[in-house]
């Protein structure tokens, strides 16, 4: 029954001879015209059919009679009958082929993508290619069978214990070797010579991988070299049966007692031409013997069966026991890029075991799976019809030379394939490409050692040709109406043997550890789509030690993965976050790639030069395993890793709120990135990168403070993400493409966050909605609460610059806990103290100057003091003890020499902006960067360079504390309360013990003078000092600040600033103040908060006060709403009585 229904077929078989072939020549021109007719075409419009352009296969013509102009138009409409008639037969067996596809893989999602119906009317109705030597002598011939349990993957026994993905990975491995020895084996000539390595008791006459009902496997036609030396069919040397079962036990002896290894002594050579990576993926073969994998049957019956086997016409796609994600978010939405490309090899390269096992290990470490393999016999007119250069079969003194044909499917196979042979050229592959099949093996252009179709229509035509079926002169569309007949033809293309195999789609988890910072999460995601993983679902979580051990984590991998990793970062030990991201991915044969997935992660995150980020975080030895671990999905793993991996918070009130949040571009900011479409893992990664990791060099990058993966956006997350407004046309539609597209949502911060982002969106921004960024704080704090719950914002603190210059991010004491952000968002970033301190010779004649510029960058003065430092208080400030500089005793010296002005200042980013507006520490430097620096206008060298800043957060508060140990000017802060700075609430100096003492020595006023002025004061009998009183109110003034440029004007005049303070007078001190100055208004005027306290000396400086104000007034009228509120002595002793009252050094004597 099964002959005749096969026969029904009219199939041809494998083992015809050159001559058959050649007498279908004749009667059917499909071979070596098979392209001059391009008249013909056939509509393919089944789904997954491909439109084809097919020739007609028509019956030769007497030339003569074409000739002859009587026959010209019979003959014309002849051939136009006969193409329409070969159309409607193409288009019925196409129907036909598509009817008895095999069900599962009309409707199963588990089908592989991209199966075509293996069916070209060109190839289809050719005769069948011979899968051995035609005049093979077939006596002494056995059947060799490695079992696999998925394409590249061998099912045999690998005596060792290992996990899944590392038996996979092995027996990948195993798969390439047996495949690389047996080509090796395909010329008899040089098979069983002494003193060859590879001695086997057999040469190789045919070899193809199919897929039966008893699953996968690769077939071997092992021949004996003895049957090999008897020469033709003709020979008449007698076999007996013992003879063949002698050839039986030697081949069976052989594989039980010769390990793989043995075989297989290319290896170590291999292993050094892949080590060409950081992190290679070496081959290391089991200890196993052959027979562990290879089983011998003697049965010449089963070899003729399996070598006559017509493929069927569909691919066959193999069930694995590995699991998918069932939730209805766990969705593909990514474009398919899976590609099946085609390759003819010729014998310069399968014969050499070291190339073949190196193209195969390319491939494998390319994430390209071999999904068909055949060693076919072909004539070489088949190949020359069909573009294949006749230098690849190097044709000898036989017409049918052997050719290997494999098919691979992977991402973009064709182009991977392309880098991994390299030029045709082997002299141009070894300059361009030196590491490429094509350099190390190759020779010359003119024999190339293997022939690539590279367009899709080509590599189509192939896989018909050489992996799918044939159809006879009989239609199949003239067998589907013949009832039960047509039955049988279906069970017959149903269940014949497949050529081509994919696998079933699965799923994995891969855990990226936190030795792994996010700022290479970009770089994961993209490699991961480069190996055919589709992304599914991502989240951020901490494994705990008793998850790692049902995942499978060893002790080293503990340490890595359920710990903090500790860096030190400006000098200080900070432990970073401990959360794992957690991604779930899906791809064909899942398994076997994950096996060596974190290797070729590692390859690519050492190639992008961040392996010394990596290596800071990781004290013990750095290897893929410390940072990645793969395993299959399971229920139970996806309780564990990936529970809440689309869960978003529900916070419909925050999202409809409209308050208006704080925001400070010189401080952190918090925005939201979202990227959607098709292929945001391919193609929007490396704006992620340029996002995350700067722009330019030296730029800093964001920090990533959550990301999330959406399968598809609700209406309301589309609406809230939209850049256009209701009511604006792009509205509607911009709502509806984002609701049919997935979303990768990401938080980002950094300082100046939105100027930053908005500089590096594409210039058609928001153009086709796959960039999208919160324009304004309120959206980002909505877009936040949409999104992401507070446990999920993880701060990278390896990514904050100005990490240094905030409050630990570990405080958690009473009354001030790291800020949330949350409340961050909504309140605003807190207020910081810090130092500036003016250098002697630097700010006597600026004065009001510095107090302007101060305001006008948007500080706050909170303390002022004209100081003298001693060695001990200058040496604390400028000369940290981890600090040694060479010119430190001539620094000291320079600091001790004059007055200083110490300013205390707050605001928000106090310490970095204030750094920012100084600049280099050599005001030479400084001036060739911006003239409007600091230390540009103050400075004249490195030494002489004007003023010092807190260089950190720590610092700044030990210098308040040093200079200000009284307390600052201002109300109390949850951070000045932790550190412990106090507030002022009355000034400490103003004694009234003082007041008696009026008059003082000449000496005295001479050591004052010289030491609060640079260089010593010309005292005339006029000097004079006073002491000038700014009220709260004058200090608190919005921009301009009136008071120091008033200030500026009085130094102009020839007034000296001799002391100086900002203090907080308590009632009573107020009420002394003003009956010192017998001010009816001053009590008025002294109102609650700072007040700064200055001592001006001057020829007159007491009794021609008024007149010196009312002259600056003229120039500026501006002026005279400050001077109204100013508060100063209108006599000499109320000047003196106030002087000795505020200051504790000044005993001076206002009369000449």
């Amino acid at each position: 029954m099964r002959q005749s229904e096969e026969s029904m077929l009219e199939m041809s078989g494998s083992w015809r001879n050159p001559q058959d072939f050649a007498g279908d020549k004749q009667k059917n021109s499909s071979g070596k015209r098979i392209k001059e007719n391009h008249d013909s075409e056939t509509s393919c419009n089944e789904p997954g059919i491909r439109q084809v352009s097919v020739c007609c296969p028509t019956v030769k013509h007497d030339q003569r009679k074409q000739n002859t102009p009587s026959s010209h138009i019979p003959a014309a409409r002849n051939k136009q009958r006969e193409q329409h008639s070969h159309k409607i037969r193409w288009q019925k067996d196409l129907k036909f082929l598509q009817a008895f596809r095999p069900e599962y893989l009309n409707n199963c999602p588990e089908a592989a993508e991209r199966t075509d119906i293996l069916y070209e009317p060109e190839v289809s109705y050719l005769p069948s290619v011979n899968t051995l030597p035609p005049d093979l002598q077939m006596k002494e011939c056995l059947l060799l069978t490695v079992s696999l349990s998925s394409p590249g993957v061998v099912a045999g026994r690998t005596q060792r214990k290992t996990k899944t993905k590392d038996s996979a990975l092995i027996k990948s491995h195993v798969y390439n070797a047996l495949i690389a020895w047996f080509m090796s084996l395909t010329d008899p000539k040089t098979c069983g010579r002494k003193g060859n390595k590879l001695d086997a008791p057999f040469w190789v006459a045919g070899l193809q991988q199919f897929y039966k009902e008893d699953g996968l496997a690769l077939y071997i036609c092992a021949m004996s070299h003895e049957d090999c030396r008897t020469g033709c069919r003709n020979s008449r040397m007698k076999k007996v049966e013992s003879d063949e079962s002698l050839f039986y036990r030697r081949v069976c002896k052989f594989f039980a007692q010769t390990p793989l290894k043995t075989v297989a002594f290319w290896v170590p050579q291999l292993n050094h031409l892949l080590e060409e990576q950081a992190y290679p993926t070496l081959v290391h073969l089991p200890s196993s013997y052959l027979d562990c994998f290879i089983s011998v049957n003697p049965n010449q019956e089963a070899v003729e069966k399996v070598f006559s086997m017509i493929p069927s016409f569909y691919w066959q796609t193999l069930e694995t026991e590995d699991q998918k994600c069932q939730s209805t978010e766990a969705t593909i939405s990514q474009e398919c890029h899976t590609e099946t490309a085609l390759v003819l090899i010729g014998r310069a390269l399968f014969l050499n075991p070291l190339a073949m096992h190196h193209a195969l290990e390319l491939m494998w470490r390319s994430s390209l799976d071999v999904c068909g393999i055949r060693f076919l016999y072909p004539p070489q007119e088949l190949l020359t019809n069909f573009a294949v250069s006749k230098s690849v079969m190097h044709e000898g003194e036989h017409s049918h030379q052997p050719v290997l044909i494999m098919a691979f499917r992977g991402p973009h196979a064709n182009s991977v394939w392309q880098e991994i042979t390299g030029p045709s050229d082997p002299q141009l592959a070894r300059r361009t490409d030196p590491g490429s099949i094509s350099a190390l093996y190759g020779h010359s252009q003119d024999q190339p050692l293997l022939y690539s179709p590279r367009l899709a229509s080509l590599v189509h035509l192939g896989l018909c040709l050489w992996f799918g079926g044939r159809i006879a002169k009989k239609s199949l569309s003239t067998i589907q109406d013949s009832g039960d007949k047509g039955v049988r033809c279906s069970h017959v293309l149903t269940s014949s043997p497949a050529s081509l195999c994919a696998t079933v789609k699965a799923d994995i988890f891969l855990l990226v550890s936190p030795v792994v910072g996010p700022r290479c999460y970009s770089y994961i995601l993209s490699a991961c789509a480069k190996t055919g993983f589709s992304l599914l679902g991502l989240q951020r979580a901490q494994i705990s030690r008793k998850q790692a051990q049902s995942l499978g984590l060893t002790a080293v991998q503990v340490a890595a993965f359920c710990q903090a990793p500790t860096v030190f970062l400006a000098g200080e030990q900070v432990d970073l976050s401990s959360h794992c991201l957690v991604l779930l991915m899906r791809r064909e044969s899942a398994v076997r790639h994950c096996s060596r997935l974190p290797i070729g992660l590692m390859n690519e995150l050492a190639a992008q030069g961040l392996i010394g980020s990596i290596r800071s975080r990781f004290t013990d030895v750095l290897g893929p395993h410390v940072c990645f671990h793969t395993v299959p999905y399971s229920k139970n793993y996806h309780n564990v890793l990936g529970g809440l991996m689309w869960t978003v918070p529900e916070c419909s009130h925050m999202v409809l709120s409209k308050h208006t949040y704080p925001s400070c571009p010189d401080a952190e900011q918090v925005v939201i990135l979202t990227l959607t479409g098709q292929n945001i893992v391919e193609k929007e990664m490396d704006f992620l990168q340029k996002v995350l990791s700067g722009d330019t060099a030296g730029q800093e990058g964001f920090e990533l403070l959550a990301l999330k993966w959406e399968p598809q956006l609700s209406q309301q997350q589309a609406q809230e993400l939209s850049p256009f407004e209701i009511g604006e046309k792009e509205w509607q539609s911009s709502v509806q493409s984002l609701t049919s597209t997935p979303a990768l949502v990401l938080g980002l911060r950094r300082v100046r966050a939105f100027v930053t982002l908005r500089r590096l969106l594409p210039q058609n921004y928001p153009g086709n909605l796959h960039v999208l960024m919160s324009p304004t704080p309120e959206t980002a704090f909505r877009q936040t609460c949409l999104f992401f719950s507070e446990a999920e914002l993880v701060p990278d603190h390896t990514s904050r610059p100005s990490l240094k210059f905030l409050p630990p991010h570990h405080t958690d004491t009473p009354g001030l806990r790291s800020q949330l952000l949350y409340s961050y968002m909504r309140e605003g970033p807190e207020s910081l103290l810090t130092l500036a301190l003016f250098k002697p010779g630097a700010w006597s004649h600026r004065f009001g100057k510095i107090l302007t510029v101060i305001k006008q960058n948007g500080y706050t003065l909170v303390g002022l003091r004209v100081l003298l430092l001693d060695s001990s208080m200058a040496n604390a400030l400028t000369h940290p003890p981890e600090q040694q500089d060479p010119i430190e005793e001539l620094e000291l010296k320079y600091l001790i020499s004059g007055p200083s002005l110490a300013l205390g200042l707050l605001r928000v980013n106090a310490i970095k902006r204030l750094l920012e507006l100084m600049g280099p520490e050599d005001p030479v430097e400084a001036r060739t960067i911006d003239q409007t620096l600091w230390r540009a206008q103050y400075g004249s060298d490195r030494l002489h360079n004007g003023i010092y800043g807190s260089p950190s957060y720590r610092k700044a508060v030990e210098d308040i504390k040093l200079v200000f140990p009284e307390g600052v000017c201002c109300n109390e802060t949850l951070v000045m309360r932790h550190e412990q700075i106090s507030c002022m609430h009355s000034d400490p100096e103003a004694r009234l013990d003082r007041e008696q003492l009026h008059t003082f020595r000449t000496a005295d006023k001479d050591k004052f003078s010289s030491g609060f002025s640079q260089g010593p004061l010309v005292c005339s009998a006029l000097c004079q000092t006073t002491c000038l009183l700014i009220p709260s109110n004058l200090l608190r003034q919005n921009q301009p600040p009136l008071y120091s440029e008033l200030l500026q004007r009085l130094l102009r005049t020839g007034c000296h600033l001799v002391a100086g303070r900002l203090c907080t007078p308590d009632e009573k001190q107020r009420q002394h103040m003003c009956e010192s100055l017998r001010s009816s208004a001053g009590e008025a005027l002294l109102c609650e908060g700072p007040c700064l306290i200055i001592a001006l000396q001057a020829d007159n400086a007491i009794t021609c006060f008024d007149i010196i104000l009312e002259s600056i007034c003229r120039e500026r009228p501006d002026f005279k709403r400050v001077t109204m509120k100013l508060l100063y002595p209108k006599s000499e002793s109320g000047a003196v009585k106030l002087l000795c009252y505020l200051f504790i050094s000044l005993y001076i004597d206002s009369h000449p």
